[in-house]
């Protein structure tokens, strides 16, 4: 059996942002992004562009637009950014204010060639590489832009960015995740990658029914003992049916 649970899917809910908004964000960031793929762009890289010190006080949608430019500047010629406007001060245990973009994109020419360099520590500024290019601007206009280690799942990157995106609250449209480049509205529309509802033990489709049954069953999720999928009996010690299946409708 698995859990079904309903969320508002908005990102302002305390409650519901992070299986909600964030799951269903991080799902059609991943349809997007892999459509890229089988386009020809490459392969996705995770990006960070962090706004120059002397800049931290913009709006922002200002800032929104500049590191859009820093990224397109250094090579990175589409996709999604994430806004995150604080960092976590180690020293002093607290969040400081520090405006920063994570994005799920493609890179021109890839990233392997400074990912594999032996002179990651030391970059020649001759090689015109990604990092060097990086490094170079960042001299110019203060955009500190980096690309992080492989991941190993989009949709695991996405969502836990998205799960602790900065919000702005009172403004009715706020976006916290941007497309551009390659990657814009207007450039394609991909289908939503949706997770298959299926068994993990037989891979079969799971179908939707309700518990009637007497004993306990934890549908609280910060419960220590739930779990989304659990085996449990189809009758109970009666002969009694647990679970009734849906019969059209939604249920």
């Amino acid at each position: 059996m698995r859990h079904r649970h309903i969320w508002c899917h908005k990102s302002s809910c305390p409650v519901c942002f992070i299986r909600g908004w964030s799951v269903r964000g991080a799902q059609s960031i991943t349809g997007r992004v892999e459509e890229g793929v089988r386009r020809g762009l490459g392969k996705i890289e995770h990006v960070v562009v962090s706004v120059a010190v002397a800049e931290r006080g913009l709006p922002e949608h200002v800032l929104r637009k500049k590191c859009r430019e820093a990224l397109v500047k250094r090579g990175v010629i589409g996709g999604c950014m994430i806004f995150h406007g604080y960092r976590i001060d180690k020293k002093r245990r607290v969040l400081v204010w520090s405006p920063h973009y994570h994005t799920l994109g493609f890179v021109l020419g890839g990233y392997s060639r400074c990912r594999n360099c032996p002179r990651k520590s030391d970059c020649d500024p001759n090689c015109n590489g990604f990092d060097s290019r990086a490094w170079k601007l960042f001299n110019e206009d203060g955009y500190y832009v980096k690309v992080l280690h492989a991941r190993k799942t989009v949709f695991g990157t996405a969502f836990y960015q998205l799960n602790h995106a900065t919000i702005k609250l009172g403004i009715k449209r706020f976006h916290a995740v941007t497309w551009f480049g390659v990657c814009g509205n207007r450039k394609y529309k991909s289908q939503k990658s949706v997770s298959d509802d299926v068994c993990p033990v037989c891979g079969g489709d799971m179908k939707r029914s309700a518990y009637v049954g007497k004993r306990h069953i934890v549908k609280d999720v910060s419960h220590p003992d739930y779990v989304s999928v659990f085996a449990f009996d189809e009758f109970d010690e009666d002969g009694m049916p647990n679970f009734i299946d849906f019969i059209g409708g939604r249920g």
